[in-house]
């Protein structure tokens, strides 16, 4: 994917929210996006599903315009895992089938079954699903049994963590998907829980095409290449190792959370050689 000269604004009134993006997402190599709040990332992630159209320039997939592209054909190629989930009132099988639709149709329900298990398994929830009253058929809601709470047989509520699992197994449900788009996919989760997610995002995106978001620098720095928004443009690019080196706000942001794991003394974050007055 290539981002020419994008940028996006919501209306005429309205501040620019990008200006001028130029950069290529190679086909099989992961691009970690980082910026302060405010910084364009979401919005970024909306023209790449085209929720929104470019104000100016554009995006082209393997040459060609997206806003020449079927937009029910583009999102079928993209699977996408979002900080502000959906929590549907449905089964725990539904909740994940619905990240990809063609699982309603396969004829073959026990093919289904292993495809949605499978999924669940990976983003660390299958155990959980499988221990619940039905198992997989359980109502993952108690919205339509008033009074009922303390029955489990007619409803169970996930916890936060646990709809975030459930949340990625929707994305890894689409394993036959171009790119995989996984905006803080971590968030709400604890620290060996993130870890372990982690762990398993960069098996399965390993030779796909990729675009991470996150606040936290560990989750971005192996990706091939790292970019920095401020403001709606780029303000830097590189490999983790050579935005380090740079000194820049890639290397401060880093060194700012690094500092918050330290334990004594040494804990009081220090500016990059590069900053330093």
């Amino acid at each position: 994917m290539e981002l020419r000269d994008v940028w996006f604004r919501y209306s005429d009134t309205h501040p620019w929210i990008l200006r001028g993006i130029n950069r290529t997402i190679p086909h099989g190599r992961s691009l970690g996006l980082i910026g302060l709040n405010g910084a364009g990332k979401s919005t970024l992630v909306k023209l790449l599903c085209r929720m929104y159209d470019p104000t100016r320039g554009a995006i082209l997939w393997d040459g060609v315009d997206i806003r020449d592209l079927d937009a029910g054909q583009l999102r079928r190629r993209i699977g996408a895992v979002f900080q502000d989930y959906m929590t549907y009132d449905l089964t725990a099988a539904e909740n994940i089938a619905l990240g990809d639709l063609d699982a309603f149709d396969d004829p073959d329900a026990l093919s289904a079954d292993r495809h949605i298990h499978a999924a669940a398994g990976r983003a660390g929830i299958h155990s959980r699903l499988v221990g619940l009253p039905n198992g997989y058929d359980t109502l993952l809601s108690r919205r339509f049994f008033p009074g009922a709470e303390k029955d489990p047989a007619v409803g169970v509520e996930l916890s936060g963590g646990q709809w975030q699992r459930l949340a990625l197994a929707r994305a890894f449900l689409r394993d036959r998907c171009d790119l995989m788009i996984l905006d803080e996919p971590s968030a709400g989760l604890d620290a060996a829980a993130e870890h372990e997610i982690h762990t398993a995002l960069r098996r399965h995106r390993e030779d796909r095409t990729s675009l991470l978001i996150s606040h936290r620098l560990g989750a971005v720095r192996e990706a091939a290449q790292i970019v920095v928004l401020d403001g709606g443009r780029i303000v830097e690019r590189g490999d983790h190792a050579s935005l380090m080196a740079a000194g820049g706000q890639y290397a401060r942001l880093f060194t700012l959370q690094a500092a918050g794991y330290r334990v004594g003394p040494d804990s009081v974050p220090t500016a990059p050689a590069g900053e330093r007055k």
